[in-house]
């Protein structure tokens, strides 16, 4: 799904490129999506690994857990920030 969100927002940006101000903040959420992506595979995913989706607990589960609780946290942020900037480059968008 975040894969296809990433691809729209390309698309929508390739569409907007004859409009700066709308182009940058079509550009702007794509690269936040794209952040989140990168987020999630860096901390959300290998602890979810490492715990078997937290079904083990292993050794470090609370550092895990902390990193987990945070890189889900962020990437809530970005994508609200990407929601916003979508928003306005939509709104700034010109017939």
């Amino acid at each position: 799904m975040l894969i296809g969100a990433v691809l729209a927002n390309v698309a929508l940006a390739v569409l907007m490129r004859g409009q700066r101000s709308a182009f940058i903040f079509a550009l702007i959420s794509t690269l936040c999506l794209i952040a989140t992506l990168a987020i999630f595979l860096a901390f959300t995913f290998p602890a979810n690994q490492v715990t078997n989706n937290w079904t083990q607990v292993p050794a470090n589960w609370e550092d895990l857990r902390w990193e987990w609780e945070v890189s889900h946290a962020v990437n809530a942020v970005i994508t609200f920030a990407a929601l916003c900037s979508l928003t306005i480059s939509v709104l700034l968008e010109k017939e």
